[in-house]
């Protein structure tokens, strides 16, 4: 049994005067230098859910180092910038997103002497796939996204966002066609998934002209890719390979 060990950190949002609280996650086995994934979890859940959980134990059992952080208005942070639903949502929301961005500031300025060559990779479901394919997207030091189950456009959303903030948060006015996305980009949906649609993986992948490989593909599995969270794991693991 690999015994995990945690360092609970603060990520600086000094513009907010906030911290993000968050956590690295590695072994006594992880080399000295190793390449990174952030895990960026789905709406309301946090570094500690049992999904991004999961994720991040596999990830570090495999060699990496993990950061897994709680965004605005989630997990611990929630005690700095306040709840989510509430009248800051519209304000706090394209922060959320924008966030990423100063986390991989922070591994690079803060963490390099464990960071080996500049190697890191973003993973995330729902939200957090949303979160991967606009800020992360446009951040060429993420050399490897893996989104799961995230949404193409938040216009249709049952949110009602006002229009100026969906392009702050749309994958939809972000992504750009080129043919390294097929080096750097790795997406999956179910079906059957009731919370976003499948469709949203046929716009997304379009939009990027993603090959087949790149886009996995389950007629069931739900929100959540039950009774496919080894396959993910395993095809996201052959992904990194191009780190």
């Amino acid at each position: 049994m690999v015994d995990i060990k945690i360092e609970n950190i603060d990520i600086p949002i000094k513009d907010d005067n906030i911290f993000l609280k968050g956590s690295i996650y590695f072994t006594e086995k992880t080399p000295p230098k190793a390449p990174w994934i952030i895990t960026c979890a789905g709406f309301g859940y946090h570094r500690g859910s049992k999904f991004v959980k999961s994720y991040t134990e596999r990830f570090v059992k495999a060699g990496y180092y993990v950061l897994s952080f709680d965004y605005r208005g989630h997990g611990e942070t929630v005690r700095q910038t306040g709840e989510l639903l509430s009248k800051k949502l519209f304000d706090m929301f394209p922060k959320i997103f924008s966030d990423i961005n100063k986390v991989i500031s922070w591994i690079l300025e803060e963490q390099s002497n464990r960071l080996l060559e500049d190697k890191i990779a973003l993973f995330g479901r729902s939200l957090g796939g949303a979160i991967i394919l606009t800020h992360g997207f446009i951040d060429k030091r993420a050399k490897i996204l893996i989104a799961l189950c995230s949404r193409y456009d938040y216009e249709i959303h049952r949110i009602k966002f006002p229009k100026e903030l969906i392009k702050k948060i749309s994958p939809k006015w972000f992504l750009r066609k080129d043919p390294s996305n097929n080096n750097r980009i790795l997406i999956a949906h179910c079906r059957d998934d009731e919370t976003v649609p499948f469709e949203n993986l046929l716009h997304i992948k379009k939009h990027l002209g993603l090959n087949n490989e790149n886009a996995i593909v389950f007629d069931t599995g739900g929100h959540s890719f039950k009774e496919h969270r080894d396959e993910i794991f395993e095809k996201s693991i052959e992904f990194l390979k191009k780190l």
